[in-house]
This record gives structure tokens, C-alpha cells and sequence, in this order.
């Protein structure tokens, strides 16, 4: 903003000039003081109108809700003002509102502001929408501007590598490259660095693998890159790329030297001789070789146990876990799980345990010392401990929990023991155990913040969450608090969000159907009028723990939902930050991770929790209306009840906030908005694929918004979220392409299969209208065209038999979870027979979360 002082010479706008740098230096009250006085004088001097507006939005003042009003008077009135549309880009920059903030920054441009930092500020607006044809004009505006500085010109070539412009953005960079030359200073040398790799990619991605091959040994030579590995890594794939494998294996073996550790240059050396084709003797006698290169190296080890079959691979699998379990490895079964894919090794690899095992064991019971030639008590611990994750993998809880509870009586001090006896009580559903147990693994090393973590984990899977509570603020900073739960908030802790949130939501659950029961029971006492003043307190009760439950499953979704949010806005900061540190590769991949940002599991986790409970109350609001509505009797409450419940609810606010000026706890408002959200008949329009309303409540707002989010085609729970809200608001073609792109994604998925039933429910439903009907039965005819002549046939068993034979083969929890669902909504012998079939295979603790679904 300094350098919007410079635009204002004349007597008129002294005032403003000195408004101006009050607000500069934050001093907002004085600022607005004196710009009232130039608007009372003045009223059509729209710079000081617009800067009123920006100050009071960054002020306290209660007029600071009115500063909209402003900015869109100034706009409204002069916008053709350079400095009240560069005023009004700093508004909405400062509201996250990119898309207007590049709107008016732009306008500023167009209106001929002499103040090309406001290119910069546009840019970085740009980049945040990810408007990358926009933004080109102005990082190449900005880079004329100020052409001095490097960081203008790796810029400008960014913006053009984000455009698919590679060749120019090679020109850019060629440019300042040969402008610098004999002109770098110690400072200087990690920006030339990136800037020459930046180069050769740019190079690379025209198409010109051997050109990019030659720039790239170009700069090896010239010693001016620093990342070594990297310029191995991509000379290897160059020379694959041009069929010259020989020469790419000699350079996987330098990387081998670098970082004998890294599997992968052990499967890309193999690609490049040709040995992954060949016969598993071939392989092993090149990982054999290779083992005596690196033989402290894990990877030519193991590598070989993946292709070996037989004989062959119980030899050397026995080398591999003897030689690690002789030294006490803790992560022996670890290394080797992945070996469990294939049943055929699961015996193999547990008889050379026990063989092990029993041996450390006769040793130990003919002598009492602790040497390697008579018995090492340790050695014995580590062999019982890999037996009890063994039968763990293959689900013998039983046999688990008795080696481990042998290894335990041996060494009852390490830690590692206990956190796999929880586990197995875990699977065992045997919940209590299990976090006891951990919170004995916890005591045994106060100070490890690891299994710390791991016992409020087990105390919220066991919906215990004042004890997880409890467990987790004894490592967080709780001056200002009764607890951690502000400080885990404030540190973005979304291990414990999702927890937490999922333990709120089971008990939330219990309470629900506890509260429906009373419900029933309330009506019929009501007509009797058998109504006593404990009953009363006992439902009134009843009723807020529920509200409260289920209002702090919601925030703590929300809170997760937050984070991500925050994670956006934080790259916004790197626009620029990134250019002027040198950063550039390392800018490119962040935005790469941003933009698959709301794709990852724990978003998807707890966007599907969201949407789940939000849509409980949308499709329940009369239920949820009453439970939200004070009774309308009198409580017949003493003094003293009053006093104790007051006291209660305050100790409990201060025990659930999420952060210190927390109004709304339980997420009363958010719930009431649910509840009072426009019915699904409500005058819309379809405007960018989601349904946009009349009477648009935040709360709808916000579901919609978070489907858009995770529409990944790619993902099935992102399709899922998307086709559930559109099915809510029916929109029922958007939720047939939202199934058509999960089929895409995995045909033989089981969500595909409730999403289907979904659709047939819809079609044979009389309010569907005709057109929609039709659509849909084109729609279906490409993918389930067998489906449909089931359809026709009117059998609705038939149907149910050739889904379950297309979607619900796999003796999973995902085919458990949604047959049941399809049970709820279409109920069927088939589905029932299936999902009995299924619990079968399923452990307690996955059939314990089933029950949640199907209550």
C-alpha cells in the first residue's frame, strides 16, 4: 500500500494521503476518523469511500459487517478509479475471495495504475484460482517492469511451464541464464541450480528426450548443480527413454552406490537388464552379486523373497528372518508382511519361526545364563513377538494373545509387547482390554509421544474420549484450558479430529436410538398423562447429551474440513515467497499436491462422516426439530438443580472448545440450520453441475461446496459423496454420472452397487418424472444393461442376485457395509444371506462397526 501514497499530490486529497498512512500503520479508528470526515465533505470521493471499507473490515469497530457496503458503492460509483479498484483487490484478498480480488487488481491495471506491484499481487491471486492463462500476462508484465531481479524471470517461466508453453519458458530462462553468467555470487548458487534442472525439464517436456540428454550432461560437467541424485535420476531415464538400457544400468549402479536403501533403483536396474523377464535363478544370482556390493543393504535381500517359489524361497526367507531375529530386530514381521499376500508363504514363513522359537526356548530351559550359546531370554522375547503377529496376519487371535503373553512373562518392560496385546484385543473387540493395555504400554515410557498418541487412539476406538482427552493434553500446552483439545485444534492434529469425531458420531448413534425409544414411550405417557417429574428430568437430560453429541460430531468434521482448508490458503503466501528463495521445483510439486489436495484419505474420511450425518438430519428434519425444541412444559427445576445444571454446562463448554472464543460449541446453530434447510422441492437451477437455490441456507452451501471438492473421477468415495447430495436435492442425472464414474473407477466395486439400487428405487418411484426416467434408462443402458432387463422382469429378487453376483463377491467390510445399506433401503433374502455369509470372514472389531450401520 506504500505506493499508493505517491498518487496523491493535489490540496483535495492531502486528507486522504494522511488516512492512508494511518491505515498503513494499523491505526484504524484514526484513519476512518479522518476519511468520515472527507466522505461528509465529499461524498463522492470514492477513494476515500473505498479505503473506509477496507478499514473497517480490518478493524474491531461493530460497523466492520458494513464494510461490503463501501467497497461496492466505491466500485459501483468509480470503478473506473485505479485506486479504488486496487483498494477493493485488497478487500477481497484480505476476505480469501481470489477470484474478485483478480477481478479488481486487474481493473486497477486496466484503469492505467502506475503501481505494477499490484501485477504481483495479481498473480498471486491468479495462481491461487489456478488461472494460468491470466496469469501469464501478468507475470510477463511484472517481469517487464522490473527485469532486474532473477526471480521475476524464473516467474515468467513458471507461468509458461504452467501453461504448457515449454519452449518459451527454455527461452526465458536461456535468457537470464546468459545474463547472469560471470555475475553469480556465493548466494546466488542454488537459484542457478534450480533454475538449470527447471531448464532441462522444460526441455524434456517438449518432446526432445536426447536434446534434454545433452543439456543435462551439459550442466553435470559445469559443476553448477547441486542435487546430484537428481541429475543421476533423470540421465537414467533419459537414456531409457532413447533405448540405450545399458548405459541407464550403469547409471542405476551409481545410484546404488549413493543409496544402496532406495528398492526402487533396484527394480529399475532389473528393468534395464532385462532380468525381470528372465528366470528366477537369473534374478537371484544378480541380487546375490549385488548383496556382496551392499551388504548391510536390506532391499537385494528381500527382493529376491517377492519371485522365489518353493525350496528356493524357504531358504533364503530363513536366512532373511534368522539373521534378523538372532540380533533382536524388532521389525523382523514388519519386513517380511508383505510376503503374506501369498498364502502359500504364510506356512513357510511360520515354520521357520517356531523352529526358531522352540529352539531359543529348549535353550533357555536347559541353562540359566544369557549367552548366545546357551539361550538369550531376549532373543526368545523377539522370536514370540514375530509368532504373535504372525497369527495376528492370519487372524488366530487366540494363539496371538498366548505368544504374546509368553513374550511378555519373559520381558514385561518393553514397550513394543504391549502396543501388539492391544491390537489383538482390538480385533478382538475386547475394546476395554485393549486400552488398558496401551495405557500400560504408555506408563512404561512416560516421556514417548508415540505411544501416547497410540493409547488416546485406542481410548476414543473405544469411544472413551474423556480418557483419550485426558491422555493426550499430558503432551500439549493447556495454560489457557482445562485440556488439549485447543491446543490439538490449534496444531492441526487431525489424527485425533477423525477420532474423536467418529467416537462422538457412535456415541451420538447410541443416543439417538435411546432418544427415539423415549420418544415412543414419551407419547404414550403424554396421552396417559403419566408424566413424573423424574421421567421429565431423565428425557430433558437425554435430550441435551444427545444435541450435544451429535453437534460435536459435526464440528469435530468440520475442524478436520478446516485444516484442509487452511492448507489451501497457506500456499497462497508461496506465490512469491517460492520465487524469490529459488524454489522453483519445489514450488511446481507443491502446487502438483495442492491440487489433489481434497483427494487424499483422511479429507475423504471425514468429508463422508460429514455428509453422512448432515444428510441423517436433512432427510429427519421434523425428528431433529423436535429434538432441537426446548420442552414446552415447565421442568419444576429447584434452585439448586438449576445452579448444579448451569455449572455442569459450563464446565462441559469449557471441556469441548475447539479454540478460546469458541460461541458455538456443540454446533447448536449449525444443527438448527440443517433443520431448517429449504425442502428438496425448492426453486432451483443446475449452474455448474450442483444445485443452486433460491433460498440458499450456508448450511446447504457448505454440503454442496464439499462435493465439489472431492469430485474426483478416480475416486469412490468422492463419487459417493457427490451422488448422495445430488440425490438429496434430486438431481438424480448428476447422480447417475457421479455412479457412471465410479464404475469407470472400479467396476466391480461394492458402493457401485448401493448407488445403482439408489437409482432403481428413483426410477420405479411415481414423483420421478417421466423425462428423468427415460434419461436415466439411457444412461444405465452402457453399463448395466444386464441389470436392466432384470429390471424389467419385475422379480425383485433376480435383481438382487445380479447385483450381488456383479458388486458383492469380495468377503469384505466395503461389501458388507453397503448390502446392508441395500438391505435398509431394498430389503432382500439375497442381501441377508450374503451379508451373513460375509460376517463370517469379517473379526469382531470390523462386525462391531457394521452394527453401527445397521442399527
Amino acid at each position: 500500500m506504500a505506493s499508493l501514497s505517491s498518487l496523491f499530490s493535489s490540496k483535495d486529497d492531502t486528507r486522504f494521503k494522511e488516512a492512508l498512512d494511518l491505515y498503513e500503520n494499523k491505526h484504524y479508528k484514526r484513519a476512518i476518523k479522518i476519511l468520515d470526515g472527507i466522505i461528509q465533505h465529499n461524498p463522492k470521493h470514492y477513494e476515500s469511500v473505498s479505503l473506509k471499507g477496507l478499514a473497517l473490515s480490518n478493524s474491531d469497530l461493530p460497523e466492520k459487517y458494513d464494510a461490503l457496503k463501501y467497497i461496492e458503492k466505491a466500485c459501483k460509483e468509480g470503478g473506473t478509479d485505479s485506486v479504488v479498484c486496487h483498494i477493493a483487490g485488497l478487500y477481497y484478498r484480505g476476505l480469501k475471495d481470489y477470484k474478485q480480488a483478480s477481478k479488481w487488481y486487474n481493473a486497477a491495471m486496466e484503469n492505467k495504475s502506475p503501481n505494477k506491484g499490484i501485477l504481483r499481487d495479481l498473480s498471486s491471486c491468479l495462481t491461487q484460482t489456478r488461472d494460468y492463462k491470466h496469469l501469464l500476462v501478468s507475470r510477463l508484465g511484472y517481469l517487464e517492469s522490473q527485469p532486474a531481479y532473477r526471480a521475476n524471470w524464473t516467474s515468467a517461466a513458471i507461468a509458461h511451464c504452467l501453461n504448457g508453453q515449454y519452449d518459451r519458458a527454455e527461452d526465458v530462462l536461456t535468457r537470464i541464464e546468459d545474463l547472469v553468467a560471470g555475475h553469480l555470487s556465493e548466494d546466488d548458487l542454488f537459484e542457478q541450480s534450480e533454475c538449470l534442472l527447471l531448464k532441462n525439464r522444460a526441455i524434456y517436456k517438449q518432446g526432445d528426450v536426447s536434446r534434454a540428454l545433452e543439456h543435462l550432461e551439459k550442466i553435470a560437467k559445469s559443476g553448477e548443480v547441486g542435487d546430484g541424485a537428481k541429475l543421476l535420476e533423470y540421465k537414467a531415464q533419459y537414456l531409457e527413454e532413447l533405448q540405450r538400457p545399458k548405459e541407464a544400468s550403469f547409471v542405476y549402479r551409481r545410484l546404488l552406490q549413493r543409496n544402496p536403501d532406495n528398492a526402487k533403483y533396484y527394480r529399475d536396474l532389473e528393468r534395464c537388464l532385462g532380468t525381470d523377464k528372465m528366470s528366477a535363478n537369473v534374478r537371484l544370482a544378480l541380487y546375490e552379486k549385488l548383496c556382496e556390493f551392499y551388504p548391510r543393504a536390506d532391499p537385494p535381500k528381500f527382493i529376491p523373497l517377492t519371485f522365489l517359489k518353493g525350496e528356493q524361497f524357504a531358504k533364503k526367507v530363513e536366512e532373511y528372518i534368522l539373521s534378523q531375529l538372532r540380533r533382536g530386530a524388532p521389525a523382523t514381521f514388519v519386513n517380511v508382511k508383505p510376503l503374506y499376500r501369498r498364502k502359500s508363504n504364510q506356512k513357510v514363513i511360520y515354520e521357520v519361526a517356531k523352529r526358531f522359537y522352540d529352539e531359543e526356548k529348549s535353550k533357555l530351559s536347559s541353562s540359566e545364563t544369557e549367552n548366545d550359546e546357551n539361550g538369550n531370554p531376549l532373543r526368545f522375547c523377539w522370536a514370540g513377538y514375530f509368532l504373535a503377529q504372525h497369527f495376528y496376519r492370519v487372524r488366530d487371535y487366540d494363539s496371538a494373545l498366548r505368544f504374546i503373553d509368553e513374550a511378555i512373562s519373559t520381558t514385561p518392560t518393553l514397550v513394543e509387547l504391549y502396543i501388539v496385546k492391544a491390537r489383538i484385543f482390538k480385533r478382538m473387540n475386547r475394546l476395554m482390554e485393549a486400552c488398558e493395555t496401551m495405557n500400560e504400554a504408555r506408563k512404561l515410557d512416560l516421556q514417548d509421544r508415540f505411544v501416547n498418541t497410540k493409547a488416546a487412539k485406542y481410548y476414543l476406538r473405544a469411544n472413551r474420549v474423556k480418557d483419550a482427552i485426558d491422555t493426550a493434553s499430558l503432551f500439549t500446552r493447556n495454560e489457557k484450558a482445562p485440556n488439549g483439545v485447543q491446543d490439538l485444534h490449534l496444531m492441526q492434529c487431525y489424527w485425533f479430529l477423525i477420532e474423536s469425531a467418529e467416537a462422538y458420531g457412535r456415541l451420538a448413534r447410541e443416543a439417538l436410538r435411546e432418544w427415539r425409544k423415549v420418544s415412543v414411550g414419551w407419547d404414550n405417557k403424554k396421552k396417559s398423562q403419566e408424566i413424573d417429574h423424574e421421567t421429565v428430568m431423565t428425557r430433558e437430560h437425554l435430550r441435551k447429551k444427545t444435541l450435544h453429541l451429535v453437534g460435536l460430531t459435526i464440528k469435530r468434521y468440520r475442524a478436520i474440513v478446516k485444516v484442509f482448508e487452511e492448507y489451501e490458503d497457506d500456499q497462497f503466501d508461496f506465490h512469491h515467497y517460492s520465487m524469490r528463495k529459488g524454489t522453483s521445483r519445489t514450488y511446481l510439486t507443491m502446487l502438483d499436491w495442492e491440487d489433489r489436495l481434497y483427494h487424499q484419505p483422511i479429507f475423504l474420511r471425514a468429508a463422508k462422516g460429514l455428509t453422512n450425518i448432515s444428510l441423517e438430519v436433512l432427510n429427519d428434519k421434523p425428528f431433529f426439530q423436535v429434538l432441537l425444541t426446548n420442552p414446552a412444559f415447565s421442568l419444576n427445576r429447584t434452585k439448586k438443580e438449576k445452579k448444579a445444571e448451569e455449572k455442569q454446562r459450563e464446565e462441559l463448554v469449557k471441556y469441548s472448545k475447539s479454540f478460546p472464543n469458541d460461541a458455538d460449541v456443540f454446533a447448536e446453530a449449525i444443527l438448527r440450520e440443517l433443520a431448517d434447510a429449504p425442502l428438496k422441492n425448492a426453486k432451483r437451477n443446475t449452474a455448474g453441475g450442483f444445485a443452486q437455490y433460491a433460498d440458499k441456507g450456508t448450511a446447504l452451501t457448505r454440503l454442496t461446496d464439499l462435493a465439489k471438492r472431492v469430485n474426483d473421477e478416480n475416486s469412490l468415495d468422492g463419487q459417493e459423496i457427490v451422488f448422495r447430495v445430488n440425490q438429496y436435492f434430486n438431481k438424480y442425472v448428476l447422480c447417475l454420472q457421479a455412479m457412471n464414474h465410479a464404475y469407470t473407477a472400479d467396476s466391480s466395486a461394492a458402493v457401485v452397487g448401493y448407488l445403482y439400487l439408489n437409482l432403481f428405487k428413483a426410477r420405479t418411484n411415481k414423483s420421478t418424472p417421466e423425462t428423468i426416467r427415460r434419461i436415466l434408462a439411457l444412461g444405465l443402458k452402457r453399463n448395466f444393461s444386464e441389470l436392466l432387463a432384470v429390471e424389467d422382469s419385475g422379480d425383485s429378487e433376480k435383481l438382487a442376485e445380479g447385483l450381488v453376483q456383479n458388486f458383492f463377491t469380495k468377503n469384505n467390510f466395503a461389501s458388507a457395509e453397503n448390502l446392508v445399506r441395500c438391505e435398509q433401503i431394498e430389503p432382500s433374502d439375497t442381501f441377508e444371506k450374503r451379508i451373513l455369509q460375509i460376517k463370517q470372514s469379517l473379526d469382531p472389531y470390523t462386525l462391531r462397526s457394521l452394527s453401527y450401520i445397521e442399527d
